[in-house]
């Protein structure tokens, strides 16, 4: 392996360990992700990883991290099963900081740079369906996607002072 192979960094999360088979080229310029997780997120919003001359700096370039705490609450008690299958199968994903239970919530804490709450459902959806008919939908409904793609759209626009609503 080369020098420069060996200072390659996953634009996501800096992992140095990349898939070469995961590249995407934006502006020119080819970038390697460590997972299939990463790509996708780079994909979505790429102006959050890589900045430019005019703008400046990206906000994972000034190493900001954007940590989010979502709250579902269920209409049933989560087995111990479920706890443990949930949160085995939520920390598998890059950008999850905390995965936190009390009878009938689920707390979930994550990097929005990292993951998204689109892929967290998934996942969720994922370990309630392997245990447990019906727990997919209320984890679904659980979840609020708009006010994270407007946080995330806010934080990819390159003007200032830009708001969702």
């Amino acid at each position: 392996m080369n020098k420069l192979a060996s200072t390659i960094r996953c634009p996501v999360c800096d992992m140095k360990k990349i898939n070469r088979s995961l590249l995407w080229n934006y502006q020119g310029i080819n970038h390697y992700f460590c997972s299939r997780q990463c790509l996708e997120r780079f994909k979505s919003r790429p102006h959050l990883f890589v900045g430019d001359p005019q703008h400046g700096l990206s906000p994972k370039q000034k190493n900001q991290v954007i940590l989010k705490k979502r709250r579902m609450r269920l209409r049933e008690i989560i087995s111990d099963d479920l706890k443990a299958d949930l949160k085995t199968s939520l920390q598998s994903l890059m950008g999850i900081d905390a995965v936190d239970f009390t009878d009938q919530e689920l707390y979930v804490t994550y990097d929005q740079l990292q993951a998204s709450l689109e892929d967290i459902e998934k996942t969720i959806e994922q370990a309630a369906a392997r245990l447990s008919k019906g727990m997919a939908e209320q984890v679904k409904r659980g979840l609020i996607h708009y006010s994270e793609e407007c946080e995330l759209d806010n934080l990819a626009h390159l003007t200032k002072n830009s708001d969702c609503h």
